[in-house]
C-alpha cells in the first residue's frame, strides 16, 4: 500500500508515550547497529536484550521504546503488521525481565534508500541525527513501511501509511507521530524530529 496520489506525502519518526502512566522499554541497541552499520561484518542478533522503565504499575506501552533505530512493537502490534511489514524487515524478539515470550519484537528495516535531497537537508551531526531532512519524493520507498537512509542507517524513517496504521491500531494518545517531512509545502515539520 503507498500514499493516495491526491494526499501528500510524509514521513514521520514515531515516539511512545512517555509519563508516569505508562510502562517503557529500554533495549540494548549496540548489536543492531552495528549491523546496521555493516550488515557484511556483523549479523544481527536472534534476541535482543532490555529492562523495563517507567512506572512499574503502568500501563504496558505497545510502542515502548524511543530509540529511533530499532522501534519495538507489542505482541498485537506484531501480529497485526507482520503480513505487511515482513518483507521490509526483521522482527527480533525483546527480552527483559517481567517480559513473557513474544510480548514485544524490535522491528529492523531492511530497507536503506538514497532519497535525501542533500541540499535542501542538515549534514548528520556526531550522533548521526539529521536534524532538518528533505526528501526526493521520487525517490522515497513508499511500498515500505520504514526505511533508513544512506546518509544515515542507524535512524529509522516511517511512511505516512505505516505511521497512521500503527496510530490507529494503538490510538492516537498512546503514539506520537513526529512530522520529519511532508511534500505539502504548507506543513510544518517537527523543530526536532529524531531528537529526545
Amino acid at each position: 500500500m503507498i500514499e493516495e496520489s491526491d494526499s501528500p506525502l510524509e514521513v514521520f519518526r514515531l515516539v511512545p508515550p512517555f509519563g508516569d502512566r505508562y510502562l517503557g522499554l529500554l533495549i540494548d541497541g549496540g548489536p543492531v547497529i552495528r549491523w546496521e552499520l555493516d550488515s557484511e561484518a556483523n549479523e544481527l542478533p536472534p534476541v535482543i536484550c532490555g529492562e523495563r522503565h517507567g512506572n512499574a504499575k503502568g500501563v504496558a506501552a505497545e510502542y515502548p521504546s524511543g530509540h529511533p533505530f530499532a522501534p519495538v512493537l507489542s505482541r498485537r502490534l506484531t501480529e497485526a503488521t507482520r503480513s505487511r511489514f515482513q518483507d521490509f524487515g526483521h522482527y527480533i524478539p525483546v527480552t527483559a525481565p517481567g517480559l513473557q515470550p513474544g510480548d514485544y519484537s524490535a522491528y529492523v528495516p531492511t530497507m536503506v534508500a538514497d532519497c535525501l535531497d542533500r541540499d535542501a537537508s542538515s549534514s548528520p551531526n556526531a550522533a548521526g541525527e539529521i536534524e532538518r531532512a528533505v526528501f526526493v519524493p521520487e525517490e522515497l520507498p513508499l511500498d515500505a513501511p520504514c526505511f533508513r537512509l544512506t546518509d544515515n542507517k542507524t535512524y529509522v524513517y516511517w511512511n505516512g501509511w505505516a505511521a497512521r496504521l500503527i496510530r490507529s491500531l494503538v490510538g492516537a494518545e498512546n503514539i506520537e507521530l513526529r512530522l520529519v517531512w511532508s511534500s505539502d509545502p504548507q506543513a510544518t515539520p517537527h523543530p526536532r524530529p529524531m531528537g529526545f
